[in-house]
């Protein structure tokens, strides 16, 4: 087993370190929100993962402030994205262009704005992998 967290009533098991996670075994990476995010984006091997598998061409997925990995790793510069509205700013600087939607797709980088945007933001990560599913021709 691996190592558990605990926090505000959440429990999370990891099953695998992060450093043993490759882009070739999947089909998509999916980046939450809250208040992860902030820490993770200051993780050299977390950002370096993010980028393999937009340099794999594979679906990249971020809600809210999850966002804030996408700029870390300079995902969003020339890409039009929205995510939670403290964040936008990040998203500017980084050269990316934010706009106030529940949810955007950029070719293979679907973003949301929060957890509110859940339906909005699931029909365009399912629409991505139903593409990629149907260019494989399986």
């Amino acid at each position: 087993m691996g190592y558990i967290h605990r926090t505000a009533g959440y429990t999370l098991e990891a099953h695998v370190a992060l450093t043993a996670v490759s882009a070739k075994d999947f089909a998509v990476i999916m980046i939450l929100g809250g208040r992860a995010p902030e820490y993770l984006r200051n993780d050299p091997s977390v950002l370096s993962l993010v980028r393999e598998f937009a340099d794999q061409n594979k679906v990249v997925c971020a809600l809210g402030h999850g966002v804030q990995l996408l700029t870390a790793a300079g995902l969003t510069r020339g890409r039009t994205v929205t995510c939670h509205e403290h964040i936008q700013v990040e998203v500017e600087k980084d050269g990316g262009n934010y706009v106030d939607k529940p949810a955007v797709r950029d070719g293979k980088l679907v973003t949301g704005r929060s957890w509110r945007a859940h339906p909005e933001f699931y029909r365009e990560v399912f629409a991505c992998l139903d593409e990629r599913t149907l260019a494989a021709g399986r």
